[in-house]
């Protein structure tokens, strides 16, 4: 009995490290990362490292039935750096983690291809992560994927709720689709025979990075709407005092009346989807022709859906 008998390849997964070692440079293979934060930090007077780290649930497992290893790193780095840029950070660096039940070279550096393709487009960098095979944990070659983020924002620049004041306006970007959230009630209703698979259904996360960070001087506040719909996010950054007043007065993307066809309630929807809604902004409405001119040039439609009021028993209200 050895170690690959197992089920753990070490001379495959030694050979895929050598290959994203090449792809990425020379910080794979040592035990940690190497970040030289003092050449970011010269323009900073109070700079703050902000972090997040998150997955993307089971949309994974129809991603990789479907070998759609660019969509799923799309999605990782979406999923993290969205929330990043919600506090105005600049992203720095990325770290992911890739567990299998029996790792596939190929696919594995499928997606770490895509995925260093997609931070180089938000100016991040993968500094490494990684790769682990786990027999027992997981079955029939299931991958799990998940990431960690680090950027930097002056301290009085941080986007926050304490920023937000009555009769600001809430200016909302459009989704891709689902994005990442509510795939468990997906595939529930796509192994029922109720809905069917489409691109719409797996569109790639949407990325808000760079037109966020070149409107952050104009806004007071962000959300990305992920699970729990616009309501739960949108809480995160209201003060106690304040109510934001919104009207449904947006289409609502034809995937999200599919899955309402499929028999979904359109209440339970908002409170798992994101129903056309990625991104929102709070800003004063003097700034909303200046961010709407940069919006416009990332190719991104967005819509006034409503404004701060005095607060009204809740803090979002939405009539469905």
């Amino acid at each position: 009995m050895n170690y690959e008998n197992s089920g753990v390849n070490i001379n495959k997964a030694n050979k895929m490290i050598n290959g994203i070692k090449e792809l990425i440079g020379s910080n794979i293979g040592l035990y940690a990362g190497i970040y030289p934060l003092y050449k970011h930090i010269e323009d900073y007077k109070k700079p703050c490292l902000i972090s997040s780290s998150d997955g993307i649930g089971t949309k994974l497992l129809l991603l990789e039935k479907n070998k759609r290893w660019d969509i799923a790193a799309q999605d990782l780095v979406a999923m993290n750096a969205n929330d990043l840029v919600c506090m105005g950070a600049k992203p720095l660096y990325f770290m992911d983690y890739y567990s299998t039940s029996k790792l596939n070279e190929t696919e594995a550096m499928n997606f770490i291809k895509e995925l260093n393709k997609i931070l180089k487009s938000i100016n991040c960098e993968l500094l490494g992560g990684e790769t682990a095979e786990l027999p027992g944990m997981y079955k029939n070659e299931t991958v799990d994927i998940s990431g960690f983020i680090t950027g930097i924002v002056e301290e009085d620049e941080i986007l926050k709720k304490e920023n937000v004041k009555e009769n600001d306006i809430i200016l909302a970007l459009n989704s891709n689709g689902p994005h990442s959230n509510g795939f468990s009630l997906i595939r529930s209703l796509i192994d029922s025979k109720k809905l069917d698979i489409d691109e719409d259904l797996i569109n790639p996360t949407r990325l808000y990075v760079n037109e966020t960070l070149e409107c952050k001087k104009y806004l007071k506040a962000a959300a990305h709407i992920t699970g729990g719909g616009i309501v739960e996010n949108l809480e995160r950054i209201i003060p106690e005092n304040l109510t934001a007043n919104l009207k449904l007065n947006w289409e609502i993307p034809n995937i999200f009346k599919k899955i309402k066809n499929s028999g979904v309630e359109l209440e339970e929807m908002f409170k798992v989807f994101n129903m056309g809604i990625g991104m929102i902004y709070i800003l004063e409405e003097k700034n909303i022709s200046k961010v709407q001119e940069i919006l416009e040039k990332y190719k991104i439609s967005n819509f006034i859906i409503g404004k701060m009021e005095k607060y009204m028993n809740k803090k979002v209200f939405l009539e469905i």
